[in-house]
């Protein structure tokens, strides 16, 4: 039962944080921005090797010669 009291503990305290958070009228820290941006790059970037990835297989499945005997 203490792993309940420990995660229970940590649910309060996020609860606290967040709340103490939405109640803070400073806007978003510079690590919170730079958080973001990262992961929305992460995402870009994951985007651009899936659209490369797809494109190229679908090039390579083109016929360019003529066909064997």
């Amino acid at each position: 039962m203490a792993e309940l009291n420990v995660l229970k503990y940590a649910y309060l305290m996020l609860r606290v944080r967040l709340a103490a958070a939405r109640d803070d009228e400073r806007g978003i820290s510079t690590l919170e921005a730079v958080l973001l941006v990262a992961g929305f790059a992460t995402i870009a970037l994951l985007a651009i090797v899936f659209i490369t990835t797809k494109v190229n297989e679908a090039g390579e499945s083109i016929p360019t010669g003529p066909a064997g005997p």
